[in-house]
């Protein structure tokens, strides 16, 4: 048993990085006989030389109660376990001319039906830890989900804005790219919910958010839904022009996604207007969308459906 054991711990450290493989898993089962067999053969034994009801119901309480603790997860090695060891049993006690009491046949019945019920025990109870841990993770996503994601488009939403903001300032300190932020506005769209009502709206705000979210490079830029009718892109970008191009290719996503807007005075499809500004060291997220804004509006004075950046950065 313990030259066994000690062969056992020896693989188990040795395949520790290929425990995820499956290979030790593999040979639980006939870990588990094995270990059942010598344990069989000890109890009896034990029975032969100190023959006694008490004494036997004792040891066979000490070998399959703890063996149940450990394998109540896998009814197989459990099995395995204990099979062995019951056979063991019945052999001492039935099969040779040892003594054999109803009393101590009723003790081993007892007993394993202990065993069983104790099994089922731990396992629901394991199940029922499972099942909470899961409910609980389930919940925690979605409460992540809802502070950092819009519930209507699933853009990011402006709470994560100041995240982003904030983790691409200490990303820029590391290398030479700049940061831009992208103010993007759905041209009238007053009059898009006033002639097709708001769950039409809604819809549009929808298929606007997916022409940005296809617009962007995956790994640089980031998307959020800055209020309204009001979008956000926050870009790492080489220069200015890398941002017009995420602009360029939002508009012309919008364009061929042909969403009709009869309450338009400038286009019979949904457009955008869009103002970028461009970020300095020591400027806060504030000063940097106050900036773009001034942007947008240039944008919108200037005929909207179209991009107007920040040509001279303040200092």
């Amino acid at each position: 048993m313990i030259a066994f054991s000690l062969i056992n711990m020896y693989a188990a450290f040795t395949l520790r990085d290929r425990i995820n493989e499956g290979l030790y898993q593999k040979c639980l089962p006939l870990i588990a006989l094995i270990f059942g067999v010598l344990w069989a053969i000890i109890f009896f034994n034990m029975l032969n030389d100190f023959y006694q009801p008490t004494v036997t119901m004792v040891i066979l309480v000490i070998i399959l109660l703890p063996a149940t603790i450990t394998f109540y997860i896998s009814r197989l090695l459990l099995t395995l376990f204990c099979i062995p060891i019951v056979v063991a049993m019945v052999y001492g006690e039935i099969l040779t001319p040892l003594k054999f009491t109803l009393l101590q046949g009723l003790g081993t019945a007892i007993i394993l039906i202990v065993v069983l019920s104790a099994r089922y025990i731990l396992l629901e109870s394991y199940q029922r830890t499972q099942r909470s841990e899961y409910e609980k993770n389930v919940l925690i996503k979605k409460l992540v989900r809802l502070a950092n994601y819009d519930t209507l488009t699933g853009l990011f939403n402006r709470h994560s804005l100041t995240e982003a903001f904030a983790r691409n300032v200490r990303q820029l300190e590391q290398n030479s790219k700049s940061m831009f932020l992208i103010v993007l506005d759905i041209d009238f769209f007053k009059q898009y919910n006033d002639m097709y009502g708001h769950i039409e709206g809604d819809k549009c705000l929808i298929r606007v958010s997916r022409c940005i979210e296809q617009s962007l490079r995956k790994a640089s830029d980031a998307a959020f839904r800055f209020g309204g009718e009001e979008f956000v892109v926050l870009a790492v970008c080489d220069n200015i022009h890398n941002a017009v191009d995420i602009g360029k290719r939002i508009q012309h996503a919008l364009a061929n996604a042909r969403i009709p807007h009869k309450g338009s005075t400038i286009s019979a499809r949904v457009t955008l207007s869009q103002g970028i500004a461009q970020w300095h060291p020591e400027m806060t997220l504030e000063a940097l969308v106050e900036f773009a804004d001034k942007q947008l509006y240039l944008a919108k004075r200037q005929g909207r459906n179209r991009i107007c950046w920040d040509k001279h950065s303040p200092k």
